[in-house]
């Protein structure tokens, strides 16, 4: 990194980051609370509904106890909103190869 950019990051990351808690809305509280239920209930049926064995390459939404298939996270997105308006899609990508990743951290 030379020193003008050095300047110029530091000068932006020393910056103060003001967080404020607000109270928690009826729905801010109804999105959270379908988005973890959409979460675990993916989770629970990752393995039974072979996700990663036919799905590669696509993304893949779960809300409200189903599953939604679909070329891009869009199309994916507006297929569970169809069927549940109400609920927070879980919304994820299946890489196309079996990756393997390391996670560590690094200093």
């Amino acid at each position: 990194m030379t020193w003008s950019r050095a300047d110029s990051y530091y000068r932006v990351m020393s910056k103060p980051l003001i967080i404020e808690e607000e109270e928690m809305t009826p729905e801010l509280a109804h999105a959270f609370e379908s988005a973890r239920r959409n979460v675990l209930w993916f989770n629970d049926h990752v393995i039974e509904l072979e996700v990663y064995k036919h799905y590669r390459g696509k993304y893949v939404a779960a809300s409200g106890g189903e599953l939604f298939v679909a070329n891009t996270p869009e199309e994916v997105r507006r297929l569970a909103r169809e069927k549940h308006p109400d609920e927070l899609a879980h919304v994820r990508y299946i890489q196309r190869e079996k990756l393997s990743r390391i996670y560590a951290c690094q200093r």
